[in-house]
């Protein structure tokens, strides 16, 4: 709330640049903002939510969603929701997401029912979680973030739909580390 409007008053005064000789540090849990008077000065670009930030480099598209799924698997806890393995495929994993690219995931999953409505849940929050991250690094809002397909044992075995990526040589799938124990 405090930053958004701090930008909207930088925004009405100067435009898309805004001379910074303050540092601004905020904690949303907390409600407060707070001006440091020392640190770097200079102009800097400002953009509202809903405007696209063409001050992010294209690389970081892919390189901040590939940190963000690596996050996401070290949090898993494997055993709790019947997953086996999971792995990366698509734009992020190419190293091509662009700012409104979604992260594609494949689930080896080997549980119950309730354990894959639980895992659903689990990645719908984070899911939601980082459109929102994402909208307030690009401007560009999703109502999701993450694409989510589940393999079987019997899918791997038979190569079946997505489960053929996960051993195909080239345009492979990636294996991300999971947690095993908690």
């Amino acid at each position: 709330m405090y930053f958004h409007n701090i930008r909207r008053v930088f925004h009405v005064l100067v435009g898309k640049l805004a001379y910074m000789d303050k540092t601004i540090l905020m904690n949303a849990d907390m409600g407060v903002a707070m001006g440091v008077f020392e640190g770097q000065s200079g102009w800097v670009r400002t953009t509202l939510p809903g405007e696209p930030n063409e001050s992010i480099a294209g690389d970081q598209h892919w390189r901040w969603r590939m940190q963000m799924v690596e996050r996401l698997a070290r949090q898993l806890d494997a055993e709790k929701f019947g997953v086996v393995n999971m792995y990366l495929i698509g734009s992020t994993k190419n190293a091509t997401a662009g700012p409104s690219s979604d992260i594609d995931l494949l689930v080896h999953f080997r549980g119950s029912t309730d354990q894959q409505d639980q895992l659903r849940c689990w990645f719908a929050g984070w899911s939601q979680c980082l459109a929102e991250a994402n909208y307030i690094r690009t401007g560009l809002r999703a109502e999701g973030l993450l694409d989510v397909h589940f393999v079987s044992d019997e899918d791997i075995a038979q190569q079946t739909a997505w489960a053929s990526k996960i051993k195909t040589t080239g345009d492979g799938a990636r294996p991300l580390s999971i947690s095993r124990h908690r």
